[in-house]
């Protein structure tokens, strides 16, 4: 189903777009929240009647995204991750973990306008997309710093045996334990 954006919708297009749409997410989310329209040529004939305040409105979040684009280009974002041993990251540097940061920052962005060309697994310095209008993106400076575990690879061991071993233990005291409350319960029915 045909629909003509009424409103920026991040994930579809922008005011005056026509897209195309599974027809229940139009008729049940887009069109009654005021998002959308249906694409006929009576609501075209409308909405080009209406296009000049569109187009208007469309022109000022344009130069409003420009504007905070210039703000949001000055902004880096520093984020540490861990690094073994050989130098194998754990873990990476997600959109959400950008939008997360930028938030903290005083900068409302939502993660599905953080555009990422490659995953960011290692240190260094990155250019991350951000499109804040169709017409506009900025690159965002991502900063990650490299941090190594102070325990050394004999440690772990020998922790992750000292657990499994503590485990066994609780498990087999919890069952002992439950095993004399049992037999202090039987005691005290029989005495009575």
């Amino acid at each position: 189903m045909e629909v003509i954006l009424r409103e920026d919708y991040i994930s579809l297009g922008y005011i005056g777009d026509t897209v195309r749409v599974r027809r229940g997410f139009a008729r049940n989310y887009l069109i009654p929240r005021g998002i959308a329209v249906e694409a006929s040529s009576a609501n075209e004939r409308a909405l080009t009647h209406k296009l000049s305040s569109i187009m208007a409105k469309r022109i000022k979040k344009k130069a409003e995204a420009e504007a905070f684009g210039k703000v949001l280009e000055q902004v880096t974002v520093e984020f540490t991750l861990k690094v073994g041993a050989k130098g194998k990251s754990f873990g990476s540097v997600t959109t959400r973990d950008i939008e997360t940061s930028l938030k903290a920052l005083g900068y409302e962005i939502d993660r599905r306008q953080i555009r990422l060309s490659e995953t960011i697994k290692g240190p260094g310095v990155y250019k991350v997309e951000v499109k804040l209008h169709s017409e506009v993106s900025v690159a965002v400076q991502v900063k990650v710093i490299a941090v190594q575990p102070p325990v050394s690879a004999a440690g772990t061991q020998e922790k992750g045996k000292k657990k499994s071993k503590s485990k066994k233990s609780e498990e087999g005291e919890s069952a002992e334990g439950e095993e004399s409350a049992e037999v202090a319960a039987d005691t005290e029915e029989t005495e009575s």
